[in-house]
């Protein structure tokens, strides 16, 4: 018979037949065990364990999908499916790596989950909230710990029927005192609580954590291992646990962020140094007996989504939230199996009466806590009220920490069966504690929280909740009508598409909240609908819920400009971090004076460049004129050679070794005479220079700074040497002494010399980062600027109130003004900074659209994606190279800009026409009729503006959407064209794919429906006519037919403008109506209709 292959998965033997293959008896043993049917498995020892870790994972997803719309908790079923395993282990002997779980390492299992579950409840605290409610958290985090300890530890040792001793009572207490900042928040999470009350809940939970490991390893310590000098161990651990844990963590946080900053758009690498660098620091805090949870509680707050890559933080989120989600599956099947394995001989009905008691001792205890220390936390931070407490005791999951510790405990060696009893009542009662606060705790809360009335659907929150379901549908409305046009879908049954897609408005509502939202009057005269005027308080509370929806906004805004590189990452983090404190002060908008005291801090800098270049640089201009006479400019000549200053500097290096040794005892006294000498001869070396550099400048020597210098360590050394030949045939005493060694440190002012050399190098630095500075303070100035712009576009859909719309509006055109005024003063006092600024962001802008370019190209198939990868590369290497342009450029002269201006094209002969500061209204119109070849110049301006206004008008309309690209895209397929007055015009053919009204008012030749500038003219629209003396429309045609439109089709729709312009102005000047300067009246007012966002009627 042939060889059985060994290296097959699985072979399979028929019964009766003795084959061993090499297989030892124990093998074979285990291998009969396995047996099922006919055949069964050759390999046994297959790695159990490794088995299992996958599985519960799966089974934890499996779970997440079954139970997500129930209220069951996963890990509850997940710690049964432990016990269950530990249970039937416990019965049997062919499970033998359950119980190598059971006897898992605590530190191993310390290090291997608690640095996820730490740093991502760190990382997704909001810092700025945090920053404030400070003091409140380390209230709840140090003595309410304490405290609770102490309660929980007496009352255990009074209640409990289990004979524990005061120590073992008072581990009791510490253990269970702690709490999981996951758990803690995640039932409160995303059901409207404030965010002030979750950063509370977790930062309480983080800061009790690291509490929790200090105060248990020390008392552990104390109580089983014998210490001579307690009050010395108690203040080495808060040395090291405390202090130097919180600076190991903020240098850790240093570093991380300079790597991130070196790491150019490689997401993998910097969501790989964020997971490995939290274990690293982890382990190394505690390896140098530090606290772990506290430097990795430093890592997550001082790092935020802005610190990584732009477009990472979503990435980001979901990589740590899986990675916490399957740290948790983890420790609660191995705690299931460990409990049931070591706690299953113990567990009776007194055990059982025991746990309950036990749950509502530590709930009874936390609220008991909290109740002593709310007069002080109501006096700090945000303050504090009963419902806040109420959320603050019911959210107190005992989770990971209680479990850690718990486990640790047990596995300490015992030396009586008592003891080994009480360890593993603890860890059953600690177990079971953890799982009730899920099963009870964790399913109730929300119904708590919504009882309380803390996330309370308020009017204003109902009315944005409303209009926002009524935007929604106008524009499933929209699109069903476009979509009703399309040949391929015209004959679908839209009744039951419109059926299937109506929005319901998620609120639950009463007849009272609808009357509210929709609250109107008829007119008793037409029977029109008027709105109802609400009150006061109404009006201020929709105020209010608008001003957070725009702090919203603009966080948003910012995050997307830092994203699109038109933010750098202080700047973004700087304008975030101020939107987000201002959530917390009720009807208080952002504004730039504020924001300013974020660079104001920095003014030092300035003062200390100016008074380093007072030194370097001359202070009188004649000073570099040589004299007349023949001695005096050969000295002229060789003070002002560079040879005399590296041999002057050389001399002051020479002379530092005889200063050094001065100062060393043993050598002074061995080599006074020698070093003597050697003062003597520096000395006059100095009165040399001195005299040579006097003898060259004449009567401006007197004016450096540094011969200033050079004569007062002159006058030192000749005192010094005057001092010492005085005293030396004296007998010698205290006050001759001293004065001796005084004067001797006065030789070290010749080591300052050296400075002379190093201060460019001081000031290149400085200047460095003095521009730096200045390029943080634009980008927070032009950045805020943007912001405002861009929530500007959606008042309209926030504020749910008219004079709440006229409000706010002021308010942001009154800071945007201010803003604008900083940029005006920067351009005015820094123009090479602002000019760097600026090219940085058209070259960062340019790269974008390419990148935007190059993505449509490979999502259409047009670009290979090997093809695209190489020229994402090249993409990648331009945007690497923006940190290489230098931090100043000159601006461009007049005659420059001219040149770039987009409507005049480069045309010599008309940026000379142009070539003015100001330009009146009757040169434009005779630059108007001046230069009418096509493109004509009037042409060339209505595009510009065409332009500016189509960008406003869909960022209003459509904000979802990058249109600054896509005008790019289609920028060769646009142009402008005239409507007269009361003539028609066909729009949207089959190459068109979207017309503009950007001038003037139309109607609709079809349906009648009036249209008025700045609009977009919906697709329905197949002819409209002029309804004002002056119309313009901006015609967007589709790639496709652009691409196939000639270029005499171009010509001609150019030429026919131009033709028809001496038309429109004759009709134009003829109305009595007008003056001259009308064309120039609408350009003014086309520009304006898109600030206001409405047509008003030029004055008569």
């Amino acid at each position: 018979m042939a060889p059985l292959p060994m290296n097959d998965a699985s072979v399979f033997i028929p019964r009766g037949h003795d084959v061993t293959l090499g297989v030892d008896n124990a093998a074979s043993e285990e291998m009969k065990d396995f047996s099922y049917g006919t055949f069964h498995i050759l390999r046994p020892n297959r790695p159990i364990t490794l088995l299992l870790v996958f599985l519960s994972c799966a089974v934890g997803a499996l779970l997440r999908t079954v139970l997500k719309e129930t209220k069951v908790p996963i890990l509850v079923v997940i710690f049964f499916i432990g016990l269950v395993i530990g249970i039937v282990a416990h019965f049997t002997h062919q499970l033998p790596f359950v119980k190598h779980i059971a006897e898992i390492d605590p530190v191993l299992f310390l290090h291997l989950f608690t640095p996820v579950i730490i740093f991502t409840a760190s990382f997704e605290m909001d810092f700025y909230i945090f920053r404030k409610s400070f003091w409140q958290v380390l209230v709840l985090a140090v003595p309410g710990f304490l405290m609770n300890c102490g309660f929980l530890g007496w009352l255990t040792f009074k209640i409990n029927k289990y004979n524990w001793s005061w120590d073992d009572s008072m581990l009791f207490g510490i253990i269970l005192s702690t709490t999981d900042p996951i758990l803690s928040v995640a039932a409160v999470k995303n059901i409207g609580l404030s965010k002030i009350v979750t950063n509370l809940i977790k930062g309480e939970s983080l800061f009790n954590d690291a509490t929790t490991v200090i105060i248990f390893e020390l008392y552990r310590d104390l109580v089983h291992q014998s210490h001579q000098e307690v009050v010395k161990e108690i203040f080495v651990q808060l040395i090291l646990k405390f202090f130097a844990s919180i600076a190991f963590g903020f240098l850790s946080s240093k570093l991380v962020s300079y790597w991130l900053a070196h790491i150019f758009n490689d997401g993998i690498i910097e969501v790989i140094l964020s997971f490995s660098m939290a274990y690293v620091i982890f382990f190394l805090a505690e390896w140098f007996g530090m606290s772990g949870v506290i430097s990795l509680c430093m890592l997550g707050l001082l790092l935020d989504s802005v610190s990584f890559s732009p477009g990472m933080d979503a990435f980001l989120y979901k990589f740590w939230a899986m990675l916490t989600f399957l740290a948790h599956i983890m420790i609660y099947l191995i705690m299931g199996i460990v409990i049931a394995q070591k706690t299953f001989p113990y567990i009776n009905t007194r055990g059982f009466f025991s746990v309950i008691t036990v749950y509502l001792s530590l709930n009874l205890v936390r609220a008991l806590v909290i109740l002593t220390l709310s007069p002080f936390l109501s006096r700090l931070g945000y303050g504090f009220n009963w419902r806040w407490g109420a959320v603050l005791v019911w959210s107190g999951m005992r989770g990971t920490f209680t479990l850690n510790m718990a486990l640790a405990l047990s596995q300490t060696p015992s030396i009586t069966a008592a003891d080994l009893q009480v360890k593993t009542m603890i860890l059953l009662h600690c177990g079971t504690a953890s799982l009730l606060t899920l099963i009870i705790n964790s399913t109730t809360v929300k119904k708590l929280v919504v009882t309380l009335g803390l996330c309370n659907i308020t009017l204003p929150k109902r009315m944005a909740m409303h209009n926002a379901v009524q935007r929604i549908r106008q524009m499933e409305a929209n699109a069903f009508s476009m979509l009703k046009l399309d040949r391929f879908l015209a004959d679908a049954n839209w009744t039951m598409a419109e059926d299937s897609m109506t929005i319901e408005y998620p609120y639950k509502l009463d007849t009272e909240e609808i009357r509210q939202l929709s609250k109107t009057l008829k007119c008793p005269d037409c029977d029109a609908d008027i709105a109802f005027e609400r009150s006061p308080q109404q009006i201020a509370d929709i105020m209010e819920e608008a001003r957070l929806r725009l702090l919203t906004a603009q966080i948003a805004s910012y995050q997307k400009q830092y994203n699109s590189g038109m933010l750098n990452q202080e700047a973004a983090q700087t304008l975030i971090g101020a939107a987000e404190s201002y959530v917390d002060i009720e009807g208080k908008f952002m504004n730039i004076h504020e924001v300013k005291t974020y660079w104001e801090s920095k003014g030092m800098l300035v003062t200390m460049k100016k008074w380093l270049s007072d030194w370097v640089y001359n202070v009188k201009d004649e000073t570099t004129k040589a004299p007349k006479n023949k001695f005096l400019r050969l000295c002229h000549q060789i003070v002002f050679m560079e040879e005399f200053e590296y041999i002057s500097t050389m001399i002051t290096y020479l002379n530092s070794v005889p200063i050094i040794l001065n100062f060393i005892t043993s050598v002074n006294a061995e080599y006074l005479p020698q070093l003597k000498m050697c003062n003597y001869y520096f000395l006059c070396l100095y009165i040399g220079e001195a005299a040579l550099k006097a003898l060259a400048m004449g009567r401006t020597y007197i004016y450096y700074h540094w011969n200033q210098f050079d004569l007062i360590v002159i006058v030192v050394g000749i005192i010094d040497v005057m001092i010492i030949n005085l005293f030396k045939n004296m007998t010698p005493s205290y006050p001759m002494i001293n004065t001796i060694r005084i004067f001797r440190f006065g030789r070290l002012l010749r080591v300052f010399r050296l400075f002379k050399l190093t201060l460019p190098t001081l000031i290149f630095v400085l200047d460095k980062q003095i521009n730096k500075q200045l390029t943080f303070r634009y980008d927070i100035a032009k950045g805020y600027v943007q912001g405002e712009e861009d929530i500007k576009r959606l008042i309209e859909q926030i504020s749910g109130h008219e004079k709440v719309y006229i409000e706010i509006t002021k308010i942001l055109e009154k800071n945007k003004q201010e803003a604008m005024k900083e940029l005006g003063l920067m351009q005015r006092d820094y123009p090479e900074i602002v000019t760097a600024v600026k090219t940085r962001q058209a070259v960062q802008t340019v790269l974008n659209t390419a990148s935007e370019t190059l993505k449509f190209m490979i999502s259409g198939g047009i670009v290979d994606r090997n093809e695209g990868a190489e020229l994402h590369k090249v993409i990648l290497v331009k945007k690497k190279h923006l940190a290489k342009l230098p931090p100043t450029i000159a601006p461009p002269t007049a005659q420059q800009l001219l040149h770039n201006v987009m409507w005049l094209q480069d045309n010599k002969n008309q940026i000379e026409f142009i070539q003015t500061c100001f330009i009146s209204i009757d040169d434009l119109l005779e630059a108007f009729d001046r230069f009418l070849e096509p493109p004509s110049l009037e042409y060339k301006i209505w595009l510009k503006i065409a332009l500016d206004i189509a960008l406003k008008t869909y960022k209003e309309n459509l904000p979802n959407q990058d249109w600054s690209y896509k005008l790019c895209a289609q920028y060769s397929n646009m142009y402008v064209v005239d409507v007269l007055n009361h003539t028609k015009c066909d729009i949207y053919d089959e190459a068109m794919d979207d017309v503009i009204l950007v001038h003037g008012t139309v109607q609709d030749c079809q349906l009648g429906q009036r249209y008025c500038a700045p609009c977009i003219l919906p697709k329905t629209c197949h002819q409209v006519q002029g309804t004002s003396p002056a119309t313009k429309l901006l015609i967007i045609r589709s790639i496709e037919g652009g691409a196939r439109k000639s270029t005499g089709t171009c010509f001609n729709v150019c030429q026919h403008h131009a033709d028809r312009r001496c038309a429109t102005l004759g009709q134009l000047f003829s109305m009595e109506s007008r003056n001259r300067s009308s064309v120039a009246n609408d350009l003014d007012y086309t520009y304006m209709s898109s600030q206001s966002h409405s047509v008003r009627k030029n004055k008569e």
